[in-house]
This record gives structure tokens, C-alpha cells and sequence, in this order.
């Protein structure tokens, strides 16, 4: 019988052998040291910080493996990150689905996403098919190599800034206003999410941010968000506004010198995603300057509730259907 069990309370060693002799290119920030796992495996969803990870395994026998975090912090949104299934186990890879969201849908999330790479068509079956997701968006990764970027400070636009807390309503304001209507919900974010994280020091993501700023308006109008994991290989994820699309090449050499000051070598990769309602011209920028694409994937999403403010007027809604004419009819002897 299959059993499944946090990792926290599996031998994690005998995990990364697994890995490592399978060619399985894991994430080693989701084994943090036993009791800093241990300690964060009982707290609040609110409060977590870390990915936490599961196992599946019969008689000492892996089968599966399957990692999750807080997408962007969100406190009710969570995201799978990693998929490690052996040959032949579909039906376990639905029992750690299904393990992870009874889990956490108990401790208040409401919406659960996965990216996954197109060719990758046992995994698309896995969520689509066996999981009830749905395909809600695309997403496209682009590499970047240093030599391919030149900054000249007389050219760069003026108004790229390292990025502060206190324009984070903006931010955030930025970030949903360019999404998609029909996809905002499954995307949109709060502004808590662009608020410094209190407990950044444990991790071993680095992650830092810049802006795009008319100081005399008060308006943002861009926003880079850059992690790493290495110090090498740098993960831009960004918003631009739909006035100001003709700045990405400015911001990726402002981006270019800001990283020449940090460390000697490094890649950048460009995340583009479709949920933004321009994002097809930063893709054929891309294009143009034939930057390597490394990932084209589907973003899939599970929601399960869809929360109402107050203000909204089904909030106090008595009567949603007024019409009393009954909707069926039957026959009458």
C-alpha cells in the first residue's frame, strides 16, 4: 500500500541518492537543516517561508516525490515546483496531488498552479487529465548571455531605480491593471506581495527588485524582479506597462550593469507570460534578437473558491435568479 509522508520524516539523504543516480535535477533549498524544517512543517500556511516537499513510497520503495511553495507569497495560492514520478506511476502521482491540496485547501488555500513544460506529455495527462486542472495560460523563458547585453549610460533611459517598499500599492496596481480580464483572477496579486519578506535571510533565494519611475507624475510604470539561487543564473520576471513596452531593452541593460556590479559572470532569463495583455511583443523582441529559448511551458491552474469583497454587489445579493418560470417541463397525462 502506498503511503505518503513530508519529508521532513524521510530520510532525505537517501532522497538526494535517489535523485542524483536517476539524473534527476532536484532543488537542494527543499531540504533545509531537520529542525528549521521541522519547526516550519507545523506552521500556519500564513506563515510559512520554505518549500516543503512529499514522499510517496511502498515498502521502502520511492515511487514519487513532489515539492510546493507559496506562489509569490501568496497566502491562499499555492504552486507545485517539482515532479519526480517512477516509470508507470500516474496513479501515484494523482495520490500526492490529491495528498498536497487536502492538505493545504484544510489550512486556507483556495488555488493551486503548475508549470509544465510543453514536450512534457506525461505530466500535461498527469494535471490536465488525472488532476482536473486546467490550461490557463503559457509561459516562455528566454537565456540571455552577458555578452549579448551592453549598457551605455548616455543611451539607458532615465527612471530605473532599485526598487522600495513604499511604492507598493503601485506596484501592485501595475501588476493587475496588465493583466488579462478573464485571467486576472487565477493572477492578479496583493499588495503584501510586493512588501519586503520578513523571514528573506533564511532563504537561499536572493531576490531584488528595480523600477521603472516618473518621479515627477509619482508613477510606476515597471517592475524587474530578479532571483537567484547561485549567483550565476538570474531569473527576471517583470510587468511593463502597455505605454512603455519600447523600455524593455533599456531596463534589460540597466538589469546587465546592475548584475556586472554584483558578480564577474552570469546568464539572465527572461520569463514572459501570456496572461499579460502585451506580452507577445516582448516575445517577438525576443525573437528578434535571437535569445536561446530555453522553456516554452503551460501554466495550469486548480481553483477551488473565488472570494467575494464585501463591497461586491453578489456579496449581498438575495434573489439570484428572479425569474420563477420554472426551467423544465413535464409531460401531462
Amino acid at each position: 500500500m502506498t503511503q505518503i509522508k513530508s519529508t521532513v520524516f524521510y530520510n532525505c539523504k537517501r532522497l538526494e541518492n535517489i535523485f542524483k543516480s536517476s539524473g534527476f535535477d532536484f532543488n537542494g533549498h527543499y531540504f533545509p537543516p531537520f529542525l528549521l524544517s521541522f519547526c516550519h512543517y507545523f506552521l500556519p500556511l500564513r506563515a510559512k517561508f520554505l518549500g516543503e516537499s512529499y514522499v510517496a513510497y511502498e515498502k521502502d520503495k520511492i515511487q514519487g516525490f513532489m515539492a510546493v511553495e507559496k506562489d509569490d507569497r501568496s497566502a491562499k495560492r499555492l504552486k507545485i515546483t517539482q515532479v519526480f514520478l517512477e516509470e508507470n506511476s500516474f496513479d501515484v502521482g494523482k495520490l500526492l496531488v490529491q495528498y498536497i491540496i487536502s492538505r493545504y485547501c484544510a489550512m486556507g488555500a483556495t488555488s493551486y498552479q503548475v508549470v509544465v513544460e510543453d514536450n512534457r506529455a506525461d505530466m500535461l495527462s498527469l494535471f490536465v487529465e488525472g488532476c482536473n486542472f486546467r490550461k490557463n495560460a503559457q509561459e516562455f523563458i528566454y537565456k540571455i548571455k552577458k555578452d549579448e547585453l551592453h549598457y551605455d549610460e548616455n543611451s539607458v533611459s532615465e527612471g530605473f531605480k532599485f526598487y522600495k517598499n513604499i511604492k507598493s500599492a503601485d506596484v501592485c496596481r501595475l501588476y493587475n491593471s496588465n493583466i488579462n480580464s478573464y485571467q486576472r483572477h487565477s493572477f492578479a496579486r496583493t499588495k503584501e506581495q510586493f512588501e519586503p519578506y520578513f523571514a528573506a535571510g533564511m532563504s537561499d533565494k536572493v531576490a531584488f527588485s528595480y523600477v521603472l519611475e516618473d518621479e515627477q507624475k509619482g508613477k510606476v510604470y515597471g517592475y524587474f524582479y530578479i532571483t537567484t539561487y547561485n549567483n550565476v543564473d538570474y531569473m527576471l520576471d517583470f510587468v511593463l506597462d502597455s505605454s512603455f513596452e519600447i523600455y524593455l531593452e533599456d531596463a534589460l541593460c540597466y538589469i546587465s550593469h546592475c548584475l556586472d556590479k554584483r558578480v564577474k559572470n552570469w546568464n539572465l532569463y527572461i520569463k514572459i507570460k501570456s496572461y499579460f495583455a502585451n506580452y507577445k511583443f516582448f516575445k517577438e523582441y525576443c525573437e528578434q534578437k535571437k535569445y536561446e529559448l530555453v522553456k516554452s511551458s503551460s501554466i495550469l491552474t486548480k481553483d477551488y473558491l473565488k472570494e467575494i469583497k464585501e463591497s461586491s454587489i453578489l456579496h449581498s445579493a438575495k434573489i439570484v435568479f428572479n425569474d420563477i418560470t420554472p426551467a423544465f417541463k413535464t409531460n401531462v397525462n
